[in-house]
């Protein structure tokens, strides 16, 4: 899988396991509406999960709902795995009013290839208006936006962080068919937030294109310890 490098974090791309995949966008169970100088951050070595709604994307809960079902999904599987897991927050979802309206993260140019755009501009404004670092060594931070230019905008994970766009966004709020295919999505962007690299072939984990048949997908003994003695193998417990 490639790997690029802008002024964010080295990201493993996604774009040769899923293609050009558009969906609708996501949620979480338990929201927390964002709006400057709001309430204090959550505990450190947790995970912070973000859906950043665009100006003229109306709120729609399922998508805070759906993220946060998502998430623990990948909790679960986790510590099914690992007999470790990451922590949530309370709520599990920030959700985040955003700067501009969709079109705008779509086209503003952002770390070169278009295929990134969406996703380091999200980014960017997190970091910015969170006061979050790239790479963070307080959480782990996980930034979905329902906004994605159709068969270009893609996402990936690296450094602490998983960036995704609007299709997977939707998945989560359950309009992209099984959910599986985003359960999957999410383990295998964990995997690179905790420091994995993509597998170099369909090999039966869900760092390879294995993770389309999820759950029908484990993680190998060398990825297992690459998470637990990773930058981020402190998180689990």
């Amino acid at each position: 899988m490639e790997e690029q490098q802008a002024t964010n974090p080295r990201f493993s791309r996604r774009a040769a396991l899923l293609g050009a995949v558009a969906a609708p966008a996501a949620g979480a169970l338990g929201s927390l509406a964002f709006a400057e100088g709001a309430g204090a951050a959550p505990p450190t070595g947790t995970v912070r999960v973000y859906w950043l709604r665009p100006t003229d994307v109306p709120y729609d809960q399922r998508y805070p709902d759906g993220i946060a079902n998502v998430m623990r999904e990948t909790q679960r599987y986790y510590r099914q795995e690992l007999g470790v897991t990451f922590r949530l927050n309370d709520p599990v979802v920030e959700v985040v009013a955003g700067e501009h309206d969709a079109a705008w993260y779509e086209n503003t140019p952002n770390g070169g290839e278009e295929y990134w755009w969406v996703v380091f501009n999200m980014q960017q404004e997190l970091m910015r208006r969170l006061g979050l670092n790239a790479p963070d060594r307080r959480w782990i931070n996980i930034g979905e936006i329902s906004a994605e230019k159709e068969g270009v905008s893609g996402g990936g994970g690296g450094g602490g962080w998983a960036i995704l766009s609007g299709h997977d966004a939707d998945g989560a709020a359950g309009l992209g068919g099984d959910m599986n295919r985003w359960y999957g999505g999410m383990v295998h962007e964990m995997g690179h937030a905790l420091g994995l690299p993509d597998s170099s072939f369909t090999d039966g984990t869900p760092m390879s294109a294995s993770f389309y048949s999820y759950p029908n997908c484990h993680f190998n003994t060398q990825q297992k310890n690459g998470i637990r003695n990773g930058p981020y193998g402190s998180f689990l417990s």
